[in-house]
C-alpha cells in the first residue's frame, strides 16, 4: 500500500517535474531541502528523513493522508519543505514520529525538547560553571573558594546578583555543608562593632526570619582575637557566623571575627527556568 500510495503521488507531481514522491524540485521550490529554523530536528516535509527526530511524518498524518495536520507541521518547523507531505507519501516520518517529541508544533521545539526545554528543569550555570541548583527551595548556590571577610564576601556575592546563603532549615543547611565541607561564611551577623565584646541577636542578611539555627555548644560567644592593622590592633569579638569543623557535628555554626578571610558560599533566590 505505501509503494502504491507513492506511485499516485508521483504520478499527481508528474506535471510538476518532479522525479517522485516528495523528491526535490528547484523550479517550483516546492521541496527546498535547504537547512531551516529547525534544522535537523525538525524537517518536516523532507520525506527521507522527516522522522530523524520530529513529528513530521507522523503515523496520523502521513499514512493517513492527513493534509492539514502534515502541512501544517511541515509549514511550521521548515517553511515550504512540508508541501511534500501534504500528499499521501506514505511512512515518510513514521519512526521518527514515534520517538521525536512533536517538533512539529513549532518552528523549533524540536530542539528545544533535546535541549529540555518546556520540561520544567532549572539550570544554574548562569551564575558560574559550579553553581548548583536544590529542588526544596528552587534557588541556585555557588561555592566561592577565594579567601574574604564577611563584607568582602557578601558584597562578592550582591555583585553576581545573589547573597551570602541564608540557611532557614536543616535541609538547607545540610546542603549547604555537603557543596563545600569546610569553613565558609554563611549570611549572618549580630551587628555589634568589632570591639564590642557582647554577643548581638544575629539576624540574615536578606531580612528572612531567623527562626532556624545550628550553632555549635556554647555559641556564638563573641570570643576575642587581636584585630590587626584594620581595627587600629587589639583585641577585637566574632560577631559573624560561618560553618566549621569544630563542633560536635560538622557543619554546625560558630562566631569568628568579621576580618578572617575565609570562603564562603552566594545563593540566588531565584533560578531560572528554561
Amino acid at each position: 500500500m505505501i509503494g502504491r500510495a507513492c506511485l499516485l503521488a508521483s504520478g499527481a507531481l508528474w506535471f510538476m517535474g518532479t522525479g517522485g514522491c516528495g523528491g526535490p524540485n528547484d523550479d517550483l521550490k516546492l521541496f527546498d531541502n535547504s537547512p531551516s529554523q529547525a534544522g535537523s530536528t525538525g524537517s518536516a516535509g523532507s520525506i527521507g528523513s522527516a522522522g530523524t527526530s520530529g513529528s513530521a511524518g507522523s503515523e496520523a498524518s502521513a499514512g493517513s493522508g492527513g493534509v492539514s495536520s502534515a502541512g501544517s507541521a511541515g509549514s511550521a518547523a521548515s517553511g515550504t519543505s512540508g508541501a511534500a507531505c501534504a500528499l499521501p507519501c506514505g511512512d515518510g516520518g513514521h519512526s521518527g514520529g514515534a520517538s521525536g517529541g512533536g517538533a512539529g508544533s513549532s518552528g523549533a521545539s524540536g530542539a528545544g525538547d533535546q535541549a529540555g526545554g518546556g520540561s520544567g528543569l532549572t539550570d544554574c550555570s548562569a551564575f558560574g560553571p559550579g553553581a548548583t541548583y536544590l529542588p526544596s527551595t528552587k534557588h541556585c548556590y555557588l561555592v566561592v573558594t577565594e579567601l574574604r571577610t564577611f563584607t568582602a564576601a557578601q558584597t562578592y556575592c550582591k555583585s553576581l546578583g545573589a547573597h551570602l546563603v541564608t540557611l532557614l532549615n536543616e535541609a538547607e543547611d545540610q546542603f549547604a555543608w555537603s557543596l563545600h565541607s569546610e569553613e565558609h561564611w554563611i549570611g549572618s551577623k549580630d551587628g555589634n562593632a568589632p570591639k564590642d565584646p557582647k554577643v548581638g541577636v544575629y539576624s540574615w542578611v536578606t531580612g528572612e526570619p531567623f527562626e532556624y539555627s545550628n550553632w555549635s555548644w556554647n555559641q556564638p560567644d563573641a570570643s576575642g582575637s587581636e584585630c590587626g592593622e584594620s581595627n587600629g590592633g587589639g583585641t577585637c569579638y566574632e560577631h559573624c557566623a560561618f560553618q566549621w569543623t569544630g563542633g560536635e557535628d560538622d557543619g554546625e555554626w560558630n562566631d569568628r571575627y568579621c576580618q578572617h578571610t575565609i570562603a564562603s558560599l552566594c545563593e540566588w533566590d531565584n533560578a531560572p527556568e528554561r
